[in-house]
Formats: structure tokens, C-alpha cells, sequence
């Protein structure tokens, strides 16, 4: 018999199962992916179930899966990991999906995906945007599908290691956990979507010295080779996803942003 402390979330139409030990932790899972959560359909099973043991005396925690254990002693770690587990899980229930790591906002219900690397500020200039008024999809994924040329959402809470620059600010609601801050769905100043919708544009984020201004449009060719770079689940398909990124980026109007002024970037991704 399931606990009652079962979470049930929903990521590209697969059902997944977090069992907590502890009411606390449980409630700071559902708040961070609050989006996510749903009720399970009768006799619905899910893809993936994960136990969060703990924490024990010394304040530690364990995930334990399908594949085994894996300890943790931070809770913000702990967040991590099951984001992680769930990011990796879907990318083996859904190969179909062509999976980037990027954010994804949306206007008047059409997406644009801003693939970066890790500490170039997507999901702080993801902060400023949905402040803006744009739709929040996500800050981290953007599961795209390459035959309908559609995204699907993965609204967990907006992840920031430091705050944002004035004049932008954390909305009430945010959550510090040890290093990070974790902004739920909730706080958000806009609405945040739920169902794929149609891409109709790709905004790689540079931060790295090389200023320019506005956005500028790169060529097809460089942009299916920064898409590889930016790729997750290669493996999911045909030459290590290399067609599917040169038809996206035949398909989809591609440019690259500087974000260093962070004001710049929320107008010009806004006006595209």
C-alpha cells in the first residue's frame, strides 16, 4: 500500500513517483515542482518511482531507485539529484525527443528556446522575461519535438545560484535552500504553460567577453552545430542526432544573444 506521502508528477506525458520519508522534505519536493504535480489516472502505473530515505541523524538522505542508492547530504543537492533522475528518465521514455539543454519562454503561445552553458544566466534572464510578461516553460529543459516542431514544458521552479541584478528582484515565495534559490511556479508574475507548444525560434546565450548587441542571426550550419553542443540525448537518435539538428536549424530561425546586459536581452528577446 502507497504512503501518503507520495508525490505524483507528470513530465512529457510520463508519470512519475516520489515517496518521502519525511513530511518536510516531501513538502519542499512538491513546492519546488509544483508544476509538475498531478493526480495518478486509475490503474495508471508510473514510468519511474524514487524513495527519498531520510535524513538520518547526521543529516544525510539517500535516493533509491531502479538503479540502486545514492546518498546526498545537502538538501539542495538532493533537489538536484531527482531533477537530475527525472531529466535523464524522460530522455529514455521519450527518444523521440530531440532534448536541449535550455530555457524555453513563450508569447501569445509561441516558444522561444535559449540553449546555454552552464553559468551564462539563462535562467536569471528567464527570471527577468517572465517578469516581462512572458510564459514560463523552463529554466533548464526544452524537450523539443522535431516532427511537430513543438516544446514541452518543464515548469519546475526557477533555479538561481545568486540573485539577479538590479533592477530585477526574487519575488515573494522564493525559496533558499542552502545555495540555491528556488523560485515556485506560484511566485511567478505570469501564467506558465503545461502543454507542448509550437517552437518558432532559438536564441543561443553567450556570455563570454565577446559583447555585441541585438539579436544576430546565424547561419544553419552554425546553428545545428551549437545545438549538438547543447544536445542531451545524442544517442536517442540517427548520427548522434546530427539530422535532426540540421533540419531543426533549416526549420527554425536561429540567432545568438550577448546577455551581458541582462535589460538589453529581456527587450530583445521580448521584441522577437
Amino acid at each position: 500500500m502507497r504512503s501518503q506521502t507520495s508525490l505524483f508528477l507528470r513530465v512529457g506525458g510520463r508519470l512519475f513517483t516520489i515517496d518521502c520519508e519525511c513530511e518536510q522534505t516531501r513538502g519542499l519536493i512538491e513546492t519546488v515542482f509544483s508544476a509538475l504535480v498531478c493526480p495518478a489516472r486509475a490503474g495508471e502505473q508510473p514510468s519511474r518511482r524514487y524513495d527519498v530515505i531520510g535524513p538520518d541523524p547526521s543529516g544525510r538522505f539517500a535516493i533509491e531507485d531502479e538503479t540502486g542508492s545514492q546518498s546526498t547530504d545537502a538538501l539542495d543537492d538532493l533537489i538536484y539529484q531527482i531533477d537530475k533522475k527525472i531529466t535523464i528518465a524522460l530522455q529514455l521514455e521519450r527518444p523521440d525527443l530531440f532534448v536541449l539543454h535550455a530555457a524555453a519562454v513563450s508569447v501569445n503561445g509561441r516558444v522561444v528556446a535559449m540553449p546555454a552553458f552552464p553559468g551564462t544566466g539563462k535562467s536569471t534572464l528567464t527570471l527577468a522575461l517572465v517578469e516581462n510578461g512572458l510564459e514560463y516553460l523552463s529554466d533548464e529543459l526544452a524537450p523539443v519535438d522535431p516532427r511537430s516542431l513543438t516544446v514541452e514544458p518543464y515548469p519546475h521552479a526557477v533555479c538561481l545560484k545568486s540573485p539577479p541584478p538590479e533592477p530585477y528582484a526574487l519575488p515573494r515565495g522564493t525559496v533558499h535552500v542552502n545555495r540555491r534559490m528556488h523560485v515556485p511556479v506560484e511566485s511567478l508574475a505570469t501564467t506558465t504553460r503545461r502543454d507542448p507548444l509550437p517552437l518558432t525560434a532559438i536564441a543561443f546565450l553567450r556570455r563570454d567577453g565577446t559583447r555585441f548587441r541585438g539579436l544576430r542571426p546565424v547561419t544553419a550550419a552554425s546553428a545545428a552545430t551549437c545545438l549538438m553542443a547543447h544536445l542531451l540525448n545524442g544517442l536517442a537518435h540517427p548520427h548522434y542526432g546530427l539530422d535532426a539538428a540540421i533540419s531543426l536549424s533549416r526549420a527554425i530561425p536561429c540567432f545568438e544573444l550577448d546577455v551581458t546586459d541582462l535589460p538589453a536581452a529581456v527587450r530583445e528577446i521580448a521584441a522577437l
